[in-house]
Order: structure tokens, then sequence, then C-alpha cells
């Protein structure tokens, strides 16, 4: 059987029709640029009108833009059926504010846990997605985010189990960057690229991007180092801006090769065309996949039920329920008794189950707060013994920046140049470029960049290149 895929960009629409598999075959693909200017959904809409004018398509599995959806990759204990789907679900819900979410297994391995891969989206983007594709004639059969199908087709990569790489999805000015080692996911990130392609700042972008990555990742102290760098969906000759910075860090790099087994109709390149394999991707029919359509409706149409099945048995019950009492009220009150003590039986046992699972989680997250406390202090005591010349009046004003919300983390400090690199760390989301106004209105940096922005185990790191003031430095901070 044949299915269609839909995907949605900021400049486009792609569509591919074929039949879904571990090793899909694509039998169809078109592109439909977005035209004219002002809001999204009606660009989108007038894509859909010309996609459809052209051949008939009934029902299609969506695929969200990637900045308008969001997407976490979290790990829970090992386990199976009713029990992971209300970790998953309770672990979800923690993740995210207000989006409508949903999520799959991505990896499962056993003593290590699971893997899962949730993805969410605000409830009226994805009313406006359903409204256009009813406006234009369309089904939706599920709705997804672009992190699933990465995911999916990165499984089916040669050596994508024996080796540290980083793998790099360029979709419409905007690059998905996924650390993986020897096939487990360890952190991501989604950067806006606002150089033209194939220019020396598009390659200087995509450079730094890399860089913050490695750097993160060598503070984790891990033993296999990362060794490449794997793209798909951006032209060679555009890429080739960014090698030599890339190849400088010590890495190699090659465009993604797509599994032989995935076929694409005609001369069409399968690394173009990555979002719609990726959802058209499926090991069994069983296999539980995020559709965020569903998602949405099931509290909707559960609140809807249960409103009609109160009005439709409201009256008959009122009766019913005055025969028995004067019929069967000792039976009655024997039955409701027998009930809830049933209930309540299944209500310890499941507290139980939930109870030892959540103080877990709360004896890991007070260990990993302790962890990062016990850090902290050993790292500030390490920067001000490491280097002599730089004052700890200079470090407090830097910590003082952020205040208590963000900690700060010295990597390497040349007394001779001044440039000062430090990661700052916070639980909470780091506005970017108001710290970095902040930090250049200390009057001690010359220069202020930052080279990498990631989240990961709940923290996000702002990595940054500071050059500091000769009066600062030289000859030590005062």
């Amino acid at each position: 059987m044949s299915h269609t895929v839909i995907v949605f960009q900021e400049d486009c629409i792609l569509m591919a029709a074929g039949r879904e598999g571990k090793y899909p075959a694509v039998t169809e693909v078109e592109r439909f640029d977005l035209q004219g200017q002002g809001d999204s959904f009606d660009r989108w809409r007038q894509a859909l009108e010309r996609m459809t004018s052209r051949q008939r398509i009934e029902q299609v599995r969506l695929v969200l833009p990637g900045n308008l959806c969001v997407t976490r990759i979290l790990k829970l204990p090992d386990s199976r059926g009713k029990q992971l789907a209300e970790m998953a679900e309770r672990e979800v819900q923690e993740n995210f504010r207000n989006e409508i979410t949903d999520y799959s297994v991505i990896r499962r391995e056993k003593k290590i846990g699971v893997d899962i891969c949730a993805g969410g989206a605000e409830q009226g983007n994805l009313e406006n997605f359903l409204r256009i594709c009813r406006e234009t004639g369309l089904h939706v059969s599920g709705i997804t985010v672009p992190m699933e199908g990465y995911l999916k087709l990165m499984q089916c990569l040669e050596d994508f189990h024996e080796r540290t790489a980083i793998y790099l999805f360029f979709e419409a000015g905007s690059m998905m960057s996924i650390l993986c080692q020897k096939g487990q996911y360890l952190y991501s990130s989604r950067t806006r690229l606002f150089s033209e392609a194939g220019t020396l700042d598009f390659g200087t972008e995509i450079v730094r991007s890399i860089s913050g990555i490695i750097q993160f990742y060598a503070g984790r102290r891990q033993e296999e180092p990362i060794t490449e760098v794997c793209y798909a969906g951006c032209p060679d000759e555009d890429f080739e801006a960014s090698v030599e910075g890339i190849r400088n860090l010590n890495l190699d790099v090659s465009p993604m090769v797509i599994d032989r087994r995935i076929s694409l109709s005609g001369q069409e390149k399968a690394t173009d065309w990555i979002s719609c394999i990726g959802a058209l991707i499926r090991s069994t029919r069983k296999e539980k996949q995020i559709d965020l359509s569903s998602a949405g409706g099931k509290s909707e149409e559960k609140g809807e039920r249960t409103w009609k099945l109160v009005r439709h048995l409201a009256m008959p019950g009122v009766i019913a329920l005055i025969g028995v009492v004067l019929t069967v009220g000792i039976g009655l009150v024997n039955y409701v008794v027998s009930g809830k003590n049933q209930s309540k039986q299944e209500w310890i046992e499941s507290i139980k189950r939930e109870g030892t699972y959540q103080k877990a989680q709360e004896l890991e997250e007070r260990l990993k707060k302790l962890e990062n406390g016990i850090a902290s202090v050993k790292l500030s005591d390490q920067n001000l013994s490491s280097y002599p010349e730089f004052s700890g009046g200079v470090l407090r004003r830097i910590e003082g920046v952020g205040g208590s919300q963000i900690g700060l983390q010295i990597t390497d400090f040349d007394a001779e140049t001044g440039l000062l690199l430090f990661d700052a760390n916070s639980l909470a989301v780091i506005d970017v470029s108001n710290y970095i106004l902040r930090l250049q209105e200390t009057g001690l940096f010359h220069t202020v960049d930052y080279t990498g922005y990631i989240f990961e185990d709940g923290w996000y790191t702002l990595s940054l290149s500071c050059t500091m003031e000769g009066r600062v430095y030289k000859g030590g901070a005062q």
C-alpha cells in the first residue's frame, strides 16, 4: 500500500509517496516552493492547492517544520507495555509546557534502559495545519516531528553502531546537529544559519557549531573521541566552505551515504529527501510512532464521550437507582464496598510501582545536583589556582552577570593574548543576546563571541570565547 508524506519547511513543502517499511521504496517526490509573502499557513495552503490540483491525494502523514515543534530525547528504565507508556507520558508532561505531545521508542537495551523521542507542538499550530489540509481535501493520518525521522534514518547508516560522529541535517536556513556514540544518542542542537549558503561566513557558522559540541563532549571525559562529521541536505559545493575548518578540528568529513536498500525513483538523491524518507521508515506495523494529531484529540474526545454518556443515562439512571435501592439495597451496598476495596487495592499496587520509580528519579536528580555543586566548588578552586594572573575580582564580576541562575566554568585562559574560554551553565533557557550584551557592558572584554549553545541532561550550556581588554589582564587583573 502506498503512503504519502508531506514535509512542511519554511520556504517550501516536500511531497513523497511510496511504500513504508524498514527500507522504504519511494516512487514519487516533488517540491512546491512557497510564493509571495505573508502568513506562513496561507502560503502553505496555496502550495497544497497547487499539489492537489496536479494529482489525487487523499490520506497524508505530516512532518512539521523544525521551528514550530519541540523535541526531547528522554531515557527511561527498561520497561514495556502499559508501564512504559505510563512512565513515558509522565516524563513527557514534565519536560514540555503547553504543547500537545507524543513519543516513539528509538532505542531499547536491557540493563541500560529505553530512549524515547518525544515531540510536541502548540495546539493552535496543530489546528492550523489540520485546517489547511482539510480545506485542500486532504485527510491527515498522522503528524510527526523531523527528529523522529532523522533518528530512524541514522539507524540504517553504515558503521553507525561502531563510530562516534556528529550528524548534520540541513533544512531551510537551519541545521540540526546530532551527536551519537556507537549508536547511542548523546545530545543535539538546532542552529539557525544566517549567512548565505556557500559563503565563508556560512562555513564559519557550521564549524562554530561543531566546535561547541566538541567542547561539550570533551567536558564529559569520554574515552571514545569524535572522529567524523556526516552531512545531508546541503549541496557539496555549499558545504565545501566548512570542510577545511572541520578538518582542522581533526575530524573526517563526508556526505551521508544512505543505505542502498532504500530506493528512490529517477535520478533524485536520497539525501535531498531525508525528512520524507525518515517519515516512511517503519520496522513493524505495531511500532509506536509519534502522532500529534491523535494525541491532541484524545483528551477532547474523552471529555465529549463522557458528557454524552452522562446526558444519555441521566434520567434512566435516576429511575433505575430508585428501583435498585427499594429492592436490592443491601446487595448494592455490598457490591459498592467490594468495588471500592478492589479499586483501593489496584491503586495501592499502582502507587507502589510509581512510587519506586518516582523515588529513583528524585534520588537521581538530587545526586546530579549534589555532583554539580561539588564540581562547581572544585572548579572555582581550580580556576583561581590555575590562573594566578586572573584575579578573583574579575571572576566575581563575570559571575555577577548571570547571577545565581547561571554557573561559570572556565575552560581555558591565555595570559599572552587575553583569550578567555568559558561555559555558562543553567537549568533554565539562557537569553543569549542579553547575556552577551551584559558581558560587554562590564568593560572587561574587547570582543565577546559564543561558540556553541546546547542542551543536555537538563542543563543549558552556552560556550563563549572572549578577548579581554589589555588593561584588565596585562600584568594580572585587578
